[in-house]
């Protein structure tokens, strides 16, 4: 049973193959004629007409047609999507539907052709609008942060602008152009190339539609990257103030100005000049004011950091000065080049000594009999216009006003007689008379310091 299974499909195999055989001659002989078709790009032609007129198109709908073709079966095999040429003359345009014909042509092998070719689509339609070339100018978003110490100097951008070009509302998308560098860790001058990157009103990043040209493909950058170094601010000041009052300094709430430069230039600056014609007080009796711009007094080549103020007002602090008269007690110290032989004595006994200078200064000046020299050593017996001098070193901040005049008397020192051995009643009664006339010895007090200069000026006319 199985052998004739077997012989069965023997019988099968071996009569197809000579059916194939069969059907295999009579094409060969026959050679029948097939229709077939192939995919064709639509080429546009004669565009430059429309962008004479300041026109673009788009093609709506498919951009390829569909060729059909005839052919004999033994050479349908022979023939590929480019033999064909599907072309629309852009000057066959008709301007009311948008629609241009297609035609059709055989690049190679038409000799295999039984007849011409055609375009299934007869026609394409296309879409215009105005074409719009504009400018931009090409800005820089930079990324990162610099080394500690340094700060961004110049960035050179070649070209600095480009231009694109196409359909105005594909143009009407782009808000701006710019590249992006990184400046992550930078601590020298660096240079390179980079993309042009295209971006909408919001920031956001945008690609150019294949519609879009631009005459620019890469953008050339040199980035300068600047040393940071403090500045200390060194004031000058010139003019006198008004009599009666006195500079006491310069404030300033900026002492140290951030600068960047080239090391080099850096390398032997320490300080920013401020010089005296920008800060002159001729005739002040108050603070003067001065508003600097620190952008005039900064060297070449160097320029302030950050985006810091450029403007420091700088106070100029005047002061008035005022007069207190110091009373001081003269005492036996006081006289210098004394003649034992003499006794010496002032009238008064005390010196009146006006001096000027600022309150807090006054407050701590303390005169005592000590400060004081009175010259003696060409005096003999009688009286003497005292010069009375002040020893004591005063600052240059102290002004001695004047000092009251005074004289000396000079006398001749009575020799000493010795006592008798016994007092007598009546001696020692007149004696305790004496006493008792005269009562206890009274203490004066003179006070060191007079308080305003009205209350010493009342004091000196009295006496």
């Amino acid at each position: 049973m199985k052998e004739k299974q077997n012989k069965r499909w023997g019988l099968k195999l071996l009569s197809l193959l000579c059916a194939f055989l069969v059907w295999l001659g009579v094409v060969n002989v026959a050679d029948p004629v097939m229709t077939d078709t192939v995919e064709v790009p639509v080429e546009i032609v004669n565009a430059e007409v429309l962008e004479k007129n300041g026109l673009t198109y788009e093609i709506i709908g498919k951009k390829t047609t569909t060729v059909v073709y005839e052919v004999k079966t033994t050479n349908a095999h022979r023939i590929r999507p480019a033999d064909f040429r599907a072309y629309a003359d852009m000057t066959e345009l008709w301007s009311v539907t948008g629609s241009i014909p297609v035609k059709v042509e055989v690049l190679n092998h038409g000799d295999y052709m039984v007849s011409n070719p055609i375009s299934r689509v007869s026609t394409i339609k296309i879409e215009t609008e105005p074409l719009q070339r504009k400018r931009f100018e090409i800005g820089s978003t930079l990324n990162g942060e610099l080394e500690d110490g340094y700060e961004l100097g110049e960035l050179n951008l070649s070209p600095g602008y480009l231009y694109v070009e196409g359909p105005e509302s594909l143009i009407g998308q782009i808000s701006s152009v710019g590249v992006e560098i990184s400046l992550e860790g930078l601590s020298a001058d660096t240079e390179g190339t980079t993309m042009p990157l295209y971006y909408d009103a919001n920031g956001n990043r945008i690609e150019l539609n294949s519609r879009i040209e631009s005459n620019c493909d890469s953008v050339s950058y040199k980035l300068q990257v600047l040393k940071v170094k403090n500045l200390t601010l060194d004031f000058a000041v010139s003019g006198e103030v008004a009599d009666g009052y006195r500079f006491t300094g310069v404030e300033c709430d900026v002492r140290n100005v951030p600068v960047i430069g080239l090391k080099s230039v850096l390398a032997s600056l320490n300080t920013i000049s401020i010089p005296a014609d920008s800060l002159n007080l001729n005739g002040a009796q108050a603070n003067v004011v001065r508003t600097i711009d620190l952008n005039e007094f900064l060297p070449v080549g160097v320029s302030l950091a950050g985006a810091g103020r450029h403007e420091i007002n700088v106070t100029l602090t005047v002061e008035k000065l005022e007069e207190r008269v110091y009373t001081v007690d003269l005492e036996d110290s006081c006289f210098e080049g004394k003649d034992e032989q003499y006794i010496y004595r002032t009238e008064p006994d005390y010196v009146m000594i006006r001096i000027r200078a600022l309150k807090e200064e006054l407050d701590s000046l303390n005169l005592t009999a000590q400060d004081i020299s009175i010259d003696v050593s060409s005096m003999e017996e009688g009286r003497y216009a005292a010069e009375i001098q002040l020893k004591l070193g005063l600052d240059q901040v102290y002004e001695v006003v004047g000092i009251t005049a005074g004289n000396v008397i000079v006398e001749k020192e009575e020799p000493e007689t010795e006592a008798p051995s016994e007092e007598s009643p009546e001696t020692e009664g007149m004696e305790a008379s004496s006493e008792g006339e005269a009562g206890p010895e009274t203490e004066t007090v003179s006070a060191d310091v007079y308080g305003s200069q009205e209350e010493s000026t009342s004091e000196t006319s009295e006496e």
